[in-house]
C-alpha cells in the first residue's frame, strides 16, 4: 500500500471514529437532559398530535373536592410569570406538586388583560411542569402557546388557575 492509499485509509477511519464518538456523546447528553417526567415514561417526540395528548393511558387521579373554607390542597403551583409586559418573553410557569396525574383539560389561566387561556388536552404527572407562552408558537408537551398579539400580564396582576368547574387551585401575584 503506497503512502497516498494509507493516508486515505486513515482519513476515512478518522471520520468514522469521530462520527461514532459524536453520536454516542449526543445520545448520552440527550438522555441526561430530558425532563424527569419524560425519563420515567420513555422518550417522546418534541411535539405530539392533539389526539395522542387527549388519549389517557390510565384514568387520571380524581380531584379532591375544594375545601369550603381555607386554602385548596396543593396539586399545582404557579411558579412564576416571566417577561411581564413583553410579548416575546412573557410566560407563566406551572408545576405539578401533588401525587399522581392531574388532567388540566379545560382549566383556565385568568386575571390578565387579554381574556382567559384555556388549556388543551394535557395531563401533568408528579413533578411535571408546563409553560404557557403569551405569544404564538407550536404547542409541545412542556410549552403551550396562547397566540396573543400583545402582552397579557402587568405588574400587580394576580394570575389565577381555575379548573373546568370554576374552582380556584392556584394564584400568583406578579410583583410590582
Amino acid at each position: 500500500m503506497n503512502s497516498w492509499q494509507r493516508l486515505v485509509f486513515y482519513l476515512v477511519l478518522n471520520v468514522l471514529v469521530s462520527a461514532c464518538t459524536i453520536l454516542t456523546i449526543l445520545y448520552f447528553w440527550d438522555r441526561a437532559h430530558q425532563p424527569a417526567d419524560l425519563k420515567a415514561a420513555g422518550t417522546l417526540p418534541a411535539t405530539l398530535p392533539a389526539a395522542i395528548l387527549a388519549t389517557p393511558t390510565s384514568a387520571p387521579t380524581p380531584l379532591p373536592p375544594t375545601p369550603l373554607a381555607g386554602k385548596p390542597p396543593d396539586l399545582i403551583h404557579i411558579d412564576n410569570v416571566f417577561g411581564v409586559g413583553n410579548l416575546n418573553d412573557e410566560v407563566v410557569a406551572l408545576k405539578r406538586v401533588g401525587e399522581g396525574e392531574l388532567d388540566l383539560t379545560g382549566w383556565k389561566l385568568s386575571g390578565g388583560h387579554g381574556g382567559d387561556f384555556v388549556f388543551p388536552a394535557l395531563t401533568l404527572f408528579k413533578d411535571g411542569s408546563v409553560q404557557v407562552h403569551t405569544g404564538a408558537g407550536a404547542n409541545t408537551v412542556v410549552d403551550l402557546y396562547w397566540g396573543r398579539d400583545g402582552p397579557v400580564w402587568q405588574a400587580g396582576d394576580t394570575v389565577k388557575l381555575v379548573d373546568n368547574q370554576g374552582r380556584l387551585w392556584a394564584t400568583f401575584k406578579i410583583p410590582e
